[in-house]
C-alpha cells in the first residue's frame, strides 16, 4: 500500500514540474521556429490607414504622450529612422512587413526581428534569472511558459518608454503575450498573438493588441542594423528647445556638432 502511494506521489510531482515550464515541457510543447511575416485577411489591403485608437490615458500619460509628440518635428522622427532598436511592445507590433524569425529551444526562444536585427530572447525554467540579476532595457527581460498550445510570455524591466509608436509607456509597465499556431482557411500555418500590457502611469486600464503572422516557408531575414546615443541625443536637444519656449526645430546636423565640436 504505501509503494503504491509513494508511486502515485511520484507522478503528481513529475506532472506538477511539467506545469511548471519545465525544459521537459517545452520539448513537447509546439514548434514555433520558422519566419514570420503579415498575414493578410482575405479581401483586406494591409495598407489601409488602421482606424485612430483612443487610448485610456492618465492625466500623466496624456501629458507625456503629448510632449514627446512636440520632439519628433517636421520629418515625424521615430527611433527606428534613428538606428535605435524599437524595444517593447513596438517590436512585436511592427513586425509583419519586415519579417522576424523565431528560434526555438527547450529552454530559450529567440525572436530576431529584421528591423535593426533587433532580438528577444525569452527564457524557460532554469535559464530565468533571478530579479535582481535582471538588466532593464528598451526589450525588457522575457519569460515563458506552456499553456497547453499556448506560449505566455511575460515581461518586466522595461525602461522608460516614451518613444514606443503605438502604445507608448513607463518603465512600470507589465507586459503579457500569448502565442497560439493556427491554419488560414487554405490550410497554411498562422501565429496567433494577443498582447496585454498594464502600465498604472500612462494608462487607467490595460491595453490589448491582437495580430496574426504567416509562416514564410524556407524564408530569412536579412541584415539591418546601425547606435541609440544620436536619437537619445536629439530628443534631449528638441526637450530643452521645448522648454525653453523655443521652436523644436534641432536636427541631427546639431547632435553630429555637439558631439564632435
Amino acid at each position: 500500500m504505501r509503494m503504491g502511494r509513494m508511486k502515485s506521489m511520484a507522478i503528481v510531482a513529475a506532472a506538477f514540474s511539467l506545469c511548471q515550464g519545465s525544459p521537459a515541457l517545452a520539448q513537447s510543447a509546439p514548434d514555433l521556429s520558422g519566419v514570420w511575416t503579415w498575414y493578410i485577411e482575405p479581401g483586406t489591403d494591409p495598407f489601409a490607414p488602421a482606424a485612430a485608437e483612443e487610448l485610456p490615458f492618465t492625466p500623466e500619460g496624456k501629458r507625456r504622450s503629448e510632449e514627446y509628440q512636440k520632439l519628433l518635428g517636421p520629418e515625424a522622427a521615430n527611433p527606428g529612422a534613428y538606428c535605435v532598436n524599437y524595444g517593447m511592445p513596438t517590436m512585436m507590433e511592427m513586425a509583419g512587413g519586415y519579417p522576424m524569425e523565431f528560434i526555438q529551444k527547450p529552454d530559450q526562444l529567440t525572436i530576431i526581428y529584421e528591423v535593426e536585427g533587433e532580438i528577444r530572447r525569452i527564457y524557460f525554467g532554469d535559464r530565468i534569472q533571478p530579479d535582481e540579476d535582471r538588466i532593464p532595457n528598451r526589450g525588457g527581460y522575457s519569460t515563458g511558459r506552456w499553456e497547453g498550445e499556448t506560449l505566455v510570455v511575460e515581461t518586466d524591466n522595461l525602461t522608460d518608454g516614451q518613444d514606443q509608436l503605438q502604445h507608448p509607456r513607463s518603465d512600470q509597465a507589465k507586459i503579457v503575450e500569448r502565442f497560439t499556431l493556427g491554419k488560414d482557411p487554405q490550410g497554411d500555418k498562422l501565429l496567433n498573438y494577443e498582447m496585454t500590457m498594464t502600465d498604472p502611469v500612462y494608462y487607467t486600464r490595460p491595453v490589448t493588441v491582437t495580430k496574426k503572422w504567416a509562416e514564410l516557408p524556407n524564408g530569412y531575414i536579412i541584415p539591418y542594423e546601425c547606435p541609440e546615443e544620436a536619437w537619445l541625443k536629439l530628443l534631449e536637444l528638441r526637450r530643452a528647445q521645448l522648454h525653453a519656449g523655443q521652436p523644436v526645430t534641432a536636427t541631427m546636423k546639431d547632435v553630429y556638432d555637439e558631439v564632435f565640436r
